[in-house]
């Protein structure tokens, strides 16, 4: 469906009678051919000889066409657009936590996978609960692991496949041997609280009872309830085992039943794989549907009907004047009629580019039929060929008197100026609807022995985690992910809203954790690269305070495959050993900022993090049309055509 999104700027349409009526005439003199018949020869043309100045107004077709043209670059001002079919996308309504026992029980090998082969509890875990995330795309997923201690894994998101990826990264010990299922429930409570859906259901599955926790379960239970989340308990193991291995099946029942939830046991993998099964179906997926109808710019249809018809009233002139050989006193195709002008004489140097490219191919005949057109309005020209020249110096009378930028040069500023309009000039992107209105940003931070120098205080590193500490509370609640590397890079955490825990695990960061030593900075971005693009793209700060020279090339041919805008936060004082770090970084074609005592480095950073190019989630994006913005421009540039006198010059004249 076509529609007119600013309506109101039709009522520009009479304007061009004010121009006629209150702009005075525009003024200019030309040469012309001196004769001393010239009484006889407007006796024979049927005209009368006149003195002083006379106003041209035009012919009934030049009007037409002025008008017409006119008519079209107010149509496209108002902004005609096509209405599309509606898109749509689900958003979740329910955020589900799974909170699985990693304890150095979760070790024994009593259960059995598809294959037969027998498979400690977590093995069999993870390909159950693989399976169950397989079936929830499109909910919000968070994972917690606990044993001696609990903690988040991955915040809640849409992109199941990291949380699977997590998952199976997961070791049994990996968060102690004990299992603090208590302190598990206080931490769900916590990353529930900074949750906005209404409905929130905790899938806790352990094969102990609580030997570590600070609180008790029933007790975080019972505040469970209070928040309204639903928590399921899955008991996995033998019951019984004795001792630290015991299953508390009581307490995980009472967990359960005061919250509303459900308890299942399973001795084996089929029955676990049947509790999983009945979860799914009683957790049915509930999403709330976003709407939206994308709206197309044809603002161009209008101006190429404008080019079309002034090119083709201005180019038959010309055939008629070419056919006939000689000038005609009145004006020809004079009154040139105007398609374009624009303001857009810059752009963003980078991405600049023409949606409809093969536009530009009319420059060809225009620039051919701008040609003609002054070559017919040379008066000396006109004669050549027709009087001797030795005499058209002495037979030409008056002074030509043209201005700098008379009609005929406007006219073909105009035409050149239409043609960039309608060739759809660029440089971003048209956001979705459903992105949001910061960007998503990478951090990627280097985690080597040299970022626990002192030279910059407290350390390297930890100057670094302050810096992001101050950049997390810039952004609010806008998505970031982390990334660590040193010899191995490592998606600490996914793009997440939730602020406090990438903080909390940037203050985590040492290179003691790192599981290999070196550096793999290309490696570290590209990560960082699929981390963006899960979260509808953005931009990556990278926090480093060197880069090894065998990194040149990698850093090069990540540049060559990837379009994110990269800033280089150098974790150094002003030096040789700063100035060394931006000359190896200078393959990755990074954006320096430089580390400074207060937070103008942070303010720069989540300035330019937050204008980052975006995608959006839907992958459903494409260029913004800005060429409309040149319309207002057009406009006036057409006004002037309508003033008395504006006429591209005739041909020949006699005097």
């Amino acid at each position: 469906m076509l529609t007119l999104a600013l309506p109101w700027w039709l009522l520009l349409l009479p304007l061009p009678a004010l121009v006629w009526w209150l702009v005075p005439p525009y003024r200019t003199s030309r040469q012309g051919l001196v004769v001393p018949f010239l009484g006889r020869l407007a006796r024979l043309l049927g005209q009368q000889p006149s003195a002083g100045a006379t106003v041209s107004r035009g012919t009934l077709a030049r009007w037409l066409v002025l008008w017409g043209c006119w008519a079209c670059v107010v149509v496209a001002i108002a902004r005609p657009q096509v209405i599309e079919p509606p898109v749509s996308r689900d958003i979740p309504v329910r955020d589900m936590l799974l909170a699985v026992d990693l304890s150095g029980s979760m070790a024994t090998q009593d259960f059995t996978d598809a294959q037969g082969q027998s498979v400690d509890r977590l093995a069999a875990v993870k390909q159950v609960l693989d399976g169950f995330l397989a079936r929830r795309q499109g909910d919000r997923v968070g994972l917690i692991f606990f044993g001696s201690a609990a903690f988040v894994q991955a915040p809640f998101t849409e992109d199941l496949d990291v949380v699977r990826e997590l998952l199976d990264e997961a070791q049994v010990r990996m968060a102690g041997p004990q299992t603090a299922f208590g302190d598990a429930l206080g931490l769900a409570i916590n990353v529930f609280d900074r949750s906005s859906v209404d409905e929130k259901v905790l899938i806790a599955l352990t094969d102990g009872n609580d030997t570590a926790s600070q609180v008790p379960p029933e007790k975080a239970a019972q505040i469970a309830h209070d928040k309204g989340i639903v928590i399921h308990t899955v008991a996995v193991g033998d019951p019984k085992a004795a001792g630290e291995d015991a299953l508390d099946e009581v307490t995980l029942q009472r967990v359960a039943s005061s919250t509303g939830g459900i308890y299942s046991h399973a001795a084996d993998r089929q029955q676990l794989e049947a509790i999983y099964d009945q979860l799914d179906a009683l957790e049915t997926r509930k999403v709330q549907t976003q709407s939206h109808r994308p709206r197309r710019d044809v603002y161009w249809w209008a101006l190429a009907a404008a080019l079309g018809l002034s090119m083709l009233y201005m180019g038959l002139g010309v055939v008629r004047q070419m056919m006939a050989g000689r000038g005609q006193p009145d004006e020809g195709p004079g009154g040139a009629t105007l398609v374009a002008a624009s303001p857009m004489l810059l752009a963003a140097p980078l991405a600049f580019h023409f949606i409809r490219p093969e536009w530009l191919l009319l420059l060809l005949p225009v620039a051919w039929l701008w040609w003609r057109l002054r070559r017919h309005a040379d008066g000396r020209q006109a004669w050549r060929g027709i009087v001797a020249p030795h005499l058209l110096e002495h037979l030409l009378g008056g002074q030509e008197k043209a201005r700098r930028f008379g009609p005929l040069e406007w006219l073909g500023l105009a035409w050149l100026l239409a043609i960039l309009a309608i060739a759809g000039p660029t440089w971003k992107h048209e956001p979705s609807p459903f992105a949001d209105d910061t960007a998503a940003l990478a951090i990627v931070v280097r985690v080597t022995p040299s970022m626990i120098t002192e030279d910059v205080q407290p350390s390297r590193l930890e100057r670094a985690t302050q810096k992001i500490h101050d950049l997390l509370q810039q952004r609010g609640n806008a998505r970031t992910a982390l990334v660590a590397y040193a010899g191995s890079a490592h998606l600490v955490m996914p793009a997440t809203r939730d602020g406090g825990i990438i903080d909390s695990f940037a203050g985590s960061l040492s290179p003691d954790i790192m599981p290999v030593s070196g550096d793999v900075a290309a490696e570290a971005l590209a990560l960082a690269d699929s981390a963006l693009a899960a979260a509808g793209g953005g931009s990556i700060v990278w926090m480093t305070d060197g880069v090894a020279q065998e990194q040149a090339a990698a850093l090069a041919d990540w540049r060559g495959g990837s379009g994110t805008d990269l800033r280089l936060w150098t974790m150094l004082l002003p030096g040789d050993e700063q100035d060394a770090l931006r000359a190896a970084a200078r393959p990755a074609r990074a954006e320096i900022v430089s580390l400074t005592a207060d937070d103008s480095d942070v303010q720069a950073v989540a300035r330019a993090a937050r204008f980052a190019n975006v995608t959006g989630a839907d992958g459903d994006t494409r260029w913004a049309e800005s060429g409309y913005w040149l319309t207002p421009l057009i406009a006036l540039a057409l006004l002037p055509f309508f003033r008395r006198g504006w006429l591209v010059p005739a041909a020949r004249t006699v005097a």
